[in-house]
């Protein structure tokens, strides 16, 4: 499903270089929830990008034997890259918010319902996002992703500022979401999310060291 060859990103800094990748190889054959942990600055957020086609790399990436960069229309189809505080618009309740997903997506109405359902947002629909604590809008964003129905989902820091209850939930869910056929990639520095996660890569200065 994933196989990532020895992946190098290098970003210009004024006068300078930064290795921010330096040569990452990964295979995940299957459908699991994975966590790639490590420091601040260690890699996570660009590897996913990488992933995501966001970012130009040397090496090779590919997403059901599809070479990213040469292919980004079809891997647009089958990856979804969730950064850090996904922009939800704060005036529109759930409900809209997810209407509005789902009409780039050709979901229908019964199929949002049951996401909502599933991620215990059904009693929240009509509230506002500005309304929402920190975990059910990370809810709200995992509830869209789902909507877009990728087969690769790569989320950076699922959990942050969630206290344990909220990122067990959190956990749960993204494991539950794999279980379904789903690849997720997730970036993260906390123990509770690794805890629920089949696999997890290890990475510090742009290096994998462990799995």
């Amino acid at each position: 499903m994933l196989e990532v060859t020895n992946v190098k990103v290098k970003y210009r800094v004024g006068e300078g270089v930064i290795e921010a990748l330096r040569g990452v190889s990964l295979r995940v054959n299957e459908p699991l929830l994975v966590t790639v942990s490590g420091p601040s600055g260690s890699g996570k957020t660009t590897l996913l990008k990488a992933i995501a086609g966001r970012v130009n790399y040397d090496g090779s990436i590919k997403v059901m034997n599809l070479e990213v960069k040469y292919n980004m229309d079809a891997v647009r189809k089958l990856v979804l890259y969730l950064p850090v505080g996904e922009v939800l618009i704060d005036e529109l309740t759930i409900d809209e918010t997810m209407r509005l997903a789902s009409m780039s997506s050709n979901v229908n109405d019964a199929h949002v319902d049951d996401i909502l359902e599933w991620l215990s947002l059904s009693r929240l629909r009509n509230r506002r996002v500005f309304e929402l604590s920190t975990g059910e809008r990370r809810r709200v964003e995992l509830a869209i992703a789902l909507a877009k129905a990728p087969r690769l989902m790569l989320i950076d820091e699922p959990t942050i500022g969630l206290d344990e209850g909220n990122a067990r939930i959190i956990g749960e869910v993204l494991r539950s979401m794999s279980r379904q056929g789903r690849l997720i990639l997730a970036a993260t520095h906390d123990p509770v999310l690794m805890g629920y996660s089949d696999l997890n890569f290890k990475m510090r200065d742009g290096l994998i060291l462990t799995r």
